[in-house]
């Protein structure tokens, strides 16, 4: 395995999405992962008298046995997906280790009530998109999340 650089040094909080495809109800599986690296960058560009902001968070995390595709994250039982974790545009990734309880049928326990509240720096974000770096040639096999 190749050696990560000592940037890798983030815990964070990853809060993976399920929606049940009969019933249509979304689910919340939290998971706390160390060692990863976590950078959220804002800019702002002016362009004549306009200002453009734009914020942009990303996070990778080292190659976990834990670790399960999203089709076959979704076909564990609820007990399960407990004990492993996946990274799928919608899930949640949180900087630092939260006990936030996400209930999207309750007031004040929303995913976007969680987000309003952790928005500001270390922050969090919605996971726009992931890829899987693993693989011959890959260096430092990791999942990466990039998001807003």
């Amino acid at each position: 395995m190749n050696e990560y650089g000592e940037w890798w040094d983030s815990t964070i909080t990853l809060y993976n999405k399920f929606i049940d495809r009969e019933t249509k109800k979304v689910s919340w599986y939290r998971t706390v992962i160390e060692e990863c690296f976590y950078q959220h960058s804002q800019n702002e560009i002016i362009v004549g008298q306009a200002k453009i902001s734009s914020d942009v968070s990303i996070c990778r995390i080292k190659v976990n046995p834990l670790f399960k595709d999203k089709r076959a994250w979704n076909e564990l039982p609820g007990e399960l997906k407990e004990q492993f974790f996946t990274l799928a545009p919608g899930d949640i990734i949180v900087a630092g280790e939260i006990d936030f309880e996400l209930d999207e049928y309750e007031k004040g326990k929303r995913s976007s009530d969680m987000i309003a509240e952790y928005k500001e720096w270390p922050g969090c974000f919605t996971v726009k998109s992931a890829n899987i770096n693993v693989g011959k040639g890959r260096g430092n096999e990791h999942y990466h999340a990039r998001g807003v």
